[in-house]
């Protein structure tokens, strides 16, 4: 049975107007105070019913990873993050606080990105891990 047709039952989908859209989050650093230069790296994505979807590392040297720095759990981004400043897709700065809470929450969210891959597309099962609290960590590019 598909992920989504076991999780969510047989329960019709709602309509396009109540679904609200994803929104994904930024790491910045080495922020200019004279020319709003920074470097960014993406965090993942907070989508309406799934629980919070990171953008992970795992190895340690790839062309996306040049620097080698390993992000395999939640623990790792809240290391990392703390180095710099939280921003969501539309620009506006998000506190540490509030980006640790609204994880929190998602948790209670019935969908779980990696665990619909692990079902519904067993190829891509690969780049994709549950940290040691359940978090989904995806190891490609997503928006």
């Amino acid at each position: 049975m598909p992920y989504m047709q076991e999780i969510l039952g047989s329960t019709p989908r709602p309509p396009m107007e109540r679904i609200t859209m994803g929104t994904n989050y930024y790491h910045r650093t080495n922020i200019c105070e004279h020319c709003d230069r920074f470097d960014e790296h993406h965090i993942g994505k907070a989508s309406a019913g799934w629980t919070f979807s990171f953008h992970g590392e795992r190895e340690e040297i790839t062309e996306r990873n040049p620097l080698g720095e390993v992000i395999a759990s939640f623990d790792d981004w809240k290391d990392r993050l703390s180095l710099g400043k939280i921003f969501d897709e539309y620009g506006t700065e998000v506190a540490f606080e509030e980006f640790v809470r609204m994880v929190e929450r998602k948790k209670q969210e019935k969908c779980n990105h990696t665990e619909y891959c692990k079902v519904d597309h067993p190829s891509h099962a690969q780049e994709n891990w549950l940290d040691n609290e359940g978090n989904s960590f995806s190891e490609g590019e997503f928006s």
